[in-house]
């Protein structure tokens, strides 16, 4: 019995897109419309947060140690850093790497006549280069670092690291309000193509209902046509969205910027928007037929 009605209700639900194809298509295409604006933020989001992890291995606190410290004392200062809470990892670059990378890089621009002389006087300090678990820590780190004995100075990113957080919540932030509007706008267009489904059928609606039909057994069979509606605007969003997205990986270099591989963002996308999609079609059914169940 269970499975004749839930047959039923299919049935009718696709009987009533395709007896509204127009009102259908311009659902269809506002749903699509908002599943793609969808797609752009959640993909930009991912790629953000994917830059903000890169920037954040290379945005490293660079710790210089005090000229008279002792080799032990060089360490210690090391397993100090360490132990603070924020820390990642420590890179020990002792002065004469430095000098050496330094002098590597010269050689190879041909100027590496600016260090003659300097090599049983080497200018450069022992250091650490530090990463941090979360850019946001970056000043709090930096201070504790600071205070620590036998630090001389250090040089952080603190300003690089904000601007990049602050970038990255403002997209979220944003593209939750765009959702929501688009979102808003959708169910009321599915919710108009409805309501044209829903008046063409009042009478039988009514007669339905004072033979005993229940609120529910009404309603499926539009919930069902809102749901196809937004399942079939989420499927073409999803296609469109791997077309332009595709082009784009493929047309930057991946040297310069590294985007995230659509394959690593794609059962969240067409999770999402099955999800969105279906939804906003739910919804906008329910706000159409309401009126017509009061008899």
């Amino acid at each position: 019995m269970r499975t004749n009605r839930i047959r039923y209700f299919l049935r009718e639900g696709m009987k009533n897109v395709s007896r509204n194809r127009l009102m259908s298509v311009a659902s269809v295409t506002t749903t699509f419309a908002t599943l793609f604006i969808l797609g752009v933020f959640l993909a930009l989001t991912m790629n953000v947060n994917s830059w903000a992890e890169q920037i954040a291995r290379d945005c490293q606190v660079q710790v210089f140690i005090n000229e008279d410290s002792t080799p032990e004392q060089y360490d210690a200062i090391g397993q100090q850093i360490q132990n603070i809470q924020g820390v990642a990892t420590i890179e020990k670059c002792t002065k004469e790497q430095i000098f050496e990378e330094v002098k590597t890089k010269l050689e190879a621009k041909g100027e590496e006549s600016i260090l003659v002389g300097l090599e049983n006087d080497n200018p450069y300090r022992d250091s650490y280069k530090v990463s941090l678990t979360d850019l946001t820590l970056t000043e709090a780190v930096a201070e504790q670092i600071q205070s620590i004995q036998g630090v001389a100075n250090i040089t952080d990113f603190q300003e690089t690291a904000g601007i990049i957080y602050s970038i990255s919540e403002n997209i979220k932030n944003f593209s939750l309000w765009i959702i929501v509007i688009l979102g808003v706008i959708s169910a009321f267009i599915i919710s108009n193509s409805i309501k044209i489904s829903v008046f063409s059928r009042r009478k039988e609606i009514h007669i339905m209902k004072y033979i005993g039909a229940t609120n529910w057994f009404v309603r499926w069979p539009f919930l069902v046509e809102g749901m196809v509606v937004g399942f079939y605007g989420a499927l073409i969003a999803f296609g469109v969205i791997w077309l332009v997205y595709w082009r784009i990986y493929e047309s930057v270099s991946v040297q310069f910027l590294q985007l995230v591989p659509f394959s690593a963002m794609a059962w969240l996308l067409i999770g999402a928007f099955i999800i969105v999609g279906i939804v906003i079609g739910f919804i906008g059914s329910l706000i159409s037929i309401r009126k017509h169940l009061k008899v």
